[in-house]
């Protein structure tokens, strides 16, 4: 049993039933169903699209049969394929051994509470919470909003409160008991930062490790340029060497360095340098060949130039400029207004149901 290929959400969509709880030895944690992370959007050739009985009927009627489901996972955002026995013999409640909700998983990695500094002899050291590797995923109650942990908090002032928490270096989720107190002897009832946000979601871990740049190299044909950028010399000072920068296709970057005499001019600060004009050789089939000249064809209209000053100690004032496509301009736009601007009302949750 366990996950296969990743595959598609038959029918697209994004609702499916919220894996809540997994209780230890069942048939769903045999499947390897994680709680809070998955979410069962298919069962069969079935698609859970909606809120009804249909997943209940299935499971009966494959008792000690295997059953295939398709499950997506908020924090790899992959989906995957699992197969699961359902059975009344395995000595817990239901026949999956989990607990689930019927929602969207739209967003469902944005509500998430990331631990920062962790004080001493705090309610969240006694309580075992780690800094910057814990995540605060859920609680017994429901979290919608980020204001919701701190009214839980609150609520729980000298009193135990359950917490769900994933840790990113054992990639694994555990429940522990903290008690809040303000009298604790320092700042806040629990004596930790918390981050939420953009900033502090859950990363997703990739596949595998870009590869290095080798400087000589072409570019490879994913259609992204490595850019080597280097301080001019300049008498009686040392060369700078800055990262390389990748820059995604269309994207196209300009680096001022300073001019390393007087007798140089350099452009003011804002303005990208005016890249050199370039003749393209005619081919004996009438096209341009650009692959011996310096520059391109225009390419770049409608890009938006962004331009920073960089000034590093013993070296020439360095300017970066960078024109990015407009689309890519409205999306960050977009997700540093979504909160803010956010009014949209929420629908009922669900009530959690056990299988």
């Amino acid at each position: 049993m366990g996950g296969s290929q990743s595959s598609a959400i038959p029918g697209g969509g994004t609702e499916g039933y919220h894996v809540l709880r997994v209780q230890e030895n069942s048939p769903g944690h045999k499947a390897g169903l994680e709680a809070f992370f998955d979410f069962i959007v298919a069962i069969g050739n079935t698609r859970l699209n909606q809120d009804n009985d249909v997943l209940k009927d299935i499971l009966k009627a494959s008792i000690e049969k295997p059953v295939a489901m398709t499950v997506y996972s908020s924090k790899t955002q992959m989906v995957r394929d699992v197969e699961i026995v359902p059975s009344s013999m395995w000595g817990g409640h239901g026949l999956l051994g989990v607990s689930i909700r019927f929602c969207s998983f739209e967003g469902a990695n944005e509500n998430v509470w990331h631990v920062l500094d962790v004080s001493p002899q705090s309610p969240a050291e006694a309580a075992g919470l780690r800094p910057y590797g814990d995540y605060i995923i859920g609680s017994d109650s429901v979290l919608h909003e980020s204001e919701d942990l701190f009214t839980l908090i609150d609520a729980h002032e000298g009193r135990p409160l359950k917490l769900y928490v994933y840790n990113t270096d054992s990639d694994s989720c555990r429940e522990l008991s903290i008690t809040p107190n303000k009298a604790w002897g320092g700042d806040g009832s629990l004596g930790c930062g918390i981050g939420y946000g953009y900033l502090h979601r859950i990363p997703t871990k990739p596949d595998s490790a870009a590869p290095a740049w080798t400087p000589g190299k072409h570019p490879s044909e994913d259609g992204f340029s490595p850019v080597q950028l280097t301080a001019p010399s300049v008498a009686g000072s040392s060369t700078a060497t800055l990262p390389h920068t990748v820059l995604g296709e269309g994207a196209c970057m300009a680096v001022d360095l300073g001019a390393p005499n007087a007798s140089e001019s350099r452009p003011p600060v804002g303005t990208a340098p005016t890249p050199t004009p370039s003749t393209a050789t005619p081919t004996p089939s009438g096209e341009p060949d650009w692959s011996s000249t310096s520059g391109h064809p225009s390419g770049q209209a409608g890009l938006v130039p962004l331009t920073t000053p960089i000034s590093l100690p013993g070296m020439p004032p360095i300017t970066v400029s960078a024109s990015l496509p407009p689309d890519a301009l409205a999306s960050l736009s977009s997700e540093a207004a979504g909160g803010s601007g956010e009014t949209a009302s929420k629908a009922p949750m669900a009530a959690p149901q056990h299988l």
